[in-house]
């Protein structure tokens, strides 16, 4: 069962990032008020969320290890 939830959740990953990859370089030639525009998000969060999602990981990330060597430099004092 983990399997397929794994790979679907893979496919699901793949076919978000290609939808908004393409959105990303096909939409400076597409018309403000074509219908396409209606089933993508804005640009500002296509770039946003990544980019929020990604500083959070690193500083939680950094936060965890700085956490686990002062708990490591207590027990071997």
């Amino acid at each position: 069962m983990s399997a397929k939830v794994g790979f679907m959740m893979i496919i699901s990953g793949i076919g978000i990032f290609i939808a908004l990859s393409l959105k990303l370089l096909v939409q400076p030639f597409i018309s403000e008020d074509h219908y396409i525009n209606e089933y993508f998000p804005s640009t500002e969060l296509v770039l946003g969320i990544p980019i929020l999602l990604g500083v959070t990981f690193f500083c939680v990330f950094g936060a965890y290890i700085l956490w686990e060597t002062k708990n490591e430099n207590k027990a071997s004092s």
